[in-house]
């Protein structure tokens, strides 16, 4: 990072929030966490770090994208708990995940369609992500990429621009019972038959692919984050 306005994002507080953040896992709702709930487990610095964040104009980064704006957590929310994959022959389960009650009966019709048709199922890899949990993953993909802050913008939205935080616009990303797409093979579910499923049907069920193949919105090719438009 050598731009001037990204100073503020300090190796050792940006690790000093990840790092409560970590042991604060115990919190089962942390994906729905508010800003004045994560204040509670930061210092005065580390607040300041956030709140410089969301003066940041992703734009400047190369995002080309909608603005959705600080939405409010909303109250309908439904909980998908021990969804379960198969991933090099050990089982892992997803955490908690929330989506808007319309987007997840949209997602269970959908899910029953697919598996009839091809004996396949997806499952939530991440549904809504609150805007102050938006910037803790966006931490800590800072820190994976080494701090390579644009590196990191193009594969992770700010808060106010991100569907994930958009129950208007609820995005979703995908991962099959396979564990497919996963960390080593992330263009991996282009390949698989779920998506080639979804491109066919996704959209009479109201999801649409968000960003595809040389998009206009400066984001990578993400075949499993879709969005959901009742």
């Amino acid at each position: 990072m050598k731009m001037k306005e990204l100073k503020f994002l300090n190796k050792e507080t940006v690790s000093s929030i990840l790092k409560k953040m970590d042991k604060s896992r115990k919190i089962k709702d942390l994906r729905i966490i508010s800003f004045s709930r994560l204040y509670k487990y930061l210092n005065k610095t580390e607040i300041e770090l956030i709140n410089n964040f969301l003066k940041l104009n992703p734009r400047k980064y190369g995002f080309k994208g909608k603005f959705f704006g600080l939405k409010k957590i909303p109250k309908n929310l439904d909980s998908l708990r021990n969804q379960k994959y198969n991933f090099n022959g050990k089982t892992k389960i997803i955490g908690e995940q929330y989506l808007p009650k319309p987007v997840c009966k949209a997602f269970q019709k959908m899910n029953s369609a697919l598996k009839n048709e091809t004996e396949k199922k997806l499952l939530i890899d991440s549904g809504y992500r609150s805007p102050a949990y938006q910037i803790i993953l966006f931490l800590y993909y800072l820190k994976l990429h080494k701090f390579n802050f644009l590196r990191t913008a193009q594969g992770v939205a700010f808060p106010v621009y991100s569907e994930h935080g958009n129950p208007e616009r609820q995005a979703i990303d995908f991962i099959t019972i396979d564990g497919i797409p996963s960390d080593e093979k992330p263009s991996g579910f282009e390949k698989t038959k779920e998506f080639k499923w979804l491109i066919k049907n996704a959209n009479k069920f109201g999801f649409y692919l968000s960003y595809p193949k040389n998009n206009k919105d400066g984001v990578m090719y993400e075949p499993w984050h879709w969005h959901f438009l009742l």
